[in-house]
């Protein structure tokens, strides 16, 4: 778990979920949360959306549920903090720039 410093004392510890979710923004959303989220509804309506990846069932409405949920947690610290999480959190491989703390 990673935690991310922000300021005025705000932090948002980071999961391997929260990475995942922020590479997939940034890889096929272009950095846009509203386009993931919209997406992420899209699936969970039934309507059409960017890609499947496993069948629809009751565990991925949950599953999209908590996405949503850590998306608009990573949304609001950007948000408040004025900055990107991706530029705060190094790639897999890459070493950390000395703004979080494992």
């Amino acid at each position: 778990m990673t935690q991310i410093p922000g300021n005025r004392d705000e932090q948002l510890r980071l999961t391997d979920e929260h990475r995942m979710l922020l590479h997939i923004r940034d890889t096929l959303y272009e950095g846009s949360w509203e386009d993931f989220l919209c997406d992420l509804r899209a699936r969970d309506q039934g309507r059409p959306h960017v890609f499947e990846t496993v069948p629809d069932s009751p565990a991925m409405r949950a599953t999209i549920e908590s996405h949503v949920a850590m998306i608009e947690a990573m949304q609001v610290w950007e948000e408040r903090c004025d900055c990107r999480l991706s530029s705060k959190v190094p790639s897999e491989g890459e070493p950390g720039c000395g703004q979080f703390v494992s």
